[in-house]
């Protein structure tokens, strides 16, 4: 299942993911079912119904001075050291609620609390559309996630109801797959010299904004996810959801057909 291998790959990456998709598709149960296949502690928190504090830290005063406490659910994923936090019904969190996660998602802080690097953070929310009371997500927010959608196939789906659901096969990196970051790197700034105007296109629309779009930032966590999949030696498709995940799909489909044609000589030359 292809939704199964991108997000297994962006968790063991460590790159913050969120899955599009419409309610009742099964898009929590295949994400805590990925965790138990990583064998990951799987720490559930609704953003919709939390508070800024929540996430942000409430305030306790010590003889130190006042410290901003993290909840529970982080301060186990703390003790666990390996986890996977998955934040639940995004796109319904109030724009003040999705301020606070801000730092959550990119920093992995709680409050006054690192988590530590063996911790993923993973999303899953609905079109706004199909929410209730549902936002955008804001630019900065957005920015931060690799976005993939939920592709509804209905013959797994009936083959499940009548044999099962079947534990997912997760791809598992190699324990050097980060050494081939360099490489990917240099990659996507070599593209970005050739087409320096798709370093940086911040949309218009709130719409867009609250979806995958190019930045120095995402540009980079796409370098990282390309260095993963092609450790894990993952086909062309996964390769693009991925790259397109991060940078949207204009920038990303630039990107894909240039690092196609690497090899190819030059018409002019020819």
């Amino acid at each position: 299942m292809g939704i199964v291998s991108e997000l297994a790959l962006c968790v063991q990456a460590g790159v913050p993911v969120l899955l599009w998709g419409a309610p009742g598709v099964g898009k929590t149960a295949t994400i805590k079912s990925i965790a138990n296949a990583l064998g990951l502690l799987c720490e559930p928190v609704i953003a919709s119904v939390r508070e800024p504090a929540d996430f942000a830290g409430l305030p306790i005063i010590r003889e130190d001075g006042v410290v901003m406490e993290a909840p529970a659910w982080a301060k186990r994923l703390a003790k666990a050291g390996r986890g996977l936090l998955f934040l639940d019904e995004v796109s319904t969190a109030p724009p003040a609620v999705q301020a606070a996660l801000l730092r959550v998602v990119l920093e992995r802080v709680v409050g006054d609390l690192a988590l530590p690097d063996g911790v993923a953070v993973i999303a899953a929310a609905n079109p706004p559309e199909q929410a209730a009371g549902g936002w955008d997500l804001s630019a900065p927010l957005a920015n931060r996630f690799c976005h993939l959608s939920w592709q509804l196939n209905a013959q797994e789906w009936v083959a499940g109801m009548l044999a099962g659901f079947p534990t997912p096969e997760v791809p598992v990196l190699p324990e050097d797959w980060e050494a081939g970051i360099p490489a990917t790197r240099a990659l996507v700034a070599a593209f970005i010299r050739h087409r320096p105007h798709l370093l940086l296109q911040v949309p218009e629309s709130e719409e867009q904004a609250g979806h995958a779009w190019p930045s120095p930032r995402s540009w980079d966590t796409a370098a990282r996810l390309l260095a993963a999949a092609t450790a894990a030696m993952a086909d062309d498709d996964i390769v693009a959801l991925l790259v397109i995940g991060c940078v949207g799909d204009g920038a990303g489909m630039e990107f894909l057909s240039w690092r196609k044609n690497l090899d190819l000589p030059d018409p002019e030359q020819v």
